[in-house]
């Protein structure tokens, strides 16, 4: 039986890989920061899975010596890690990049049969702080000589509920009028692309999305339609946000990040090879249900 180690086994991705690892007939070890959270249903209905992880290794790969050790026994590592909404000090480029090749440099030392790593779709059209250190890691990676595969997904379905949380407020706002489009994917649909992919690839770089393309409006108005609320937009315009980035980045250097990330991502079209099955009205049903109940 082959051994993963899932690296960010507690976020909305590393959830989903641990379950379809499992799934699929592979030793989990699952590196973590808190445990008690794989016990627990995730904020965007990410499955509790304490009890299919093997094996639990608490460390944070920020912290080199916290995971010296962790490939032992490992034939292959997944990193989900990155820094999306933690709170702290800590900047993109000490958890995406330098806590990455901490952990690289675990695997290099078992010489670990493949290292995945999830990367972004659309980084080589984006320059912002989020990408540009995940951009640094891969090439850390392709450079480490050990059999390494990318995959660069579209967006999370787990993003595209801040449209929701927006629509639940009353009104969605908008890059211009929303006409870029996005192929977002479903955590599930990509855990089982990823573990697919590190069975059949070697040495590659994959961009995947999900089996809908929609438009920045469309999602906005499908949010609307599960809520059964009137459709109400505040069009800004693209010009407009990029004078008032700078501003934020004064006070708040990470917000201004995710903005500029998201900037980036409302501005083009982010498309790549569809797959799956799941559907974004589905799941915003799914969330708002859950909401209900918790």
């Amino acid at each position: 039986m082959p051994k993963v180690l899932v690296a960010g086994a507690t976020g909305y991705l590393g959830k989903h890989l641990v379950q379809t690892f499992k799934k699929e007939g592979y030793n989990v070890r699952a590196l973590v920061r808190n445990e008690q959270k794989l016990s627990k249903t995730g904020p965007f209905l990410e499955p509790a899975v304490d009890h299919l992880v093997d094996d639990v290794w608490v460390g944070d790969v920020t912290e080199s010596e916290s995971i010296k050790g962790v490939c032992e026994g490992v034939d292959f590592v997944c990193s989900a890690v990155g820094l999306t909404r933690q709170k702290g000090s800590l900047t993109f480029h000490d958890v995406d990049y330098q806590g990455n090749l901490h952990l690289l440099h675990e695997a290099q030392k078992e010489n670990v049969g493949k290292f995945m790593y999830i990367h972004v779709c659309g980084d080589r059209q984006m320059n912002n702080p989020i990408v540009n250190a995940k951009s640094a890691f891969v090439r850390e990676l392709r450079n480490s000589g050990l059999n390494y595969i990318v995959v660069k997904p579209t967006g999370y379905f787990s993003d595209m509920t801040e449209y929701l949380k927006m629509a639940q407020k009353g009104r969605v706002f908008l890059r211009d009028k929303g006409e870029n489009r996005v192929n977002p994917i479903h955590g599930e649909d990509l855990a089982d692309f990823c573990v697919s992919a590190l069975r059949e690839h070697d040495d590659t770089v994959l961009e995947v999305g999900g089996p809908h393309e929609y438009r920045h409006a469309e999602i906005g108005a499908i949010a609307f339609g599960v809520l059964r609320k009137k459709e109400r937009y505040f069009n800004i315009p693209a010009p407009l946000l990029l004078v008032l980035l700078p501003v934020l980045k004064i006070f708040n250097k990470k917000q201004y990040a995710l903005g500029k990330f998201f900037l980036d991502i409302m501005t083009k079209d982010i498309l790549a090879r569809a797959y799956g099955r799941k559907n974004l009205s589905d799941y915003f049903l799914e969330y708002l249900e859950a909401d209900k109940k918790s």
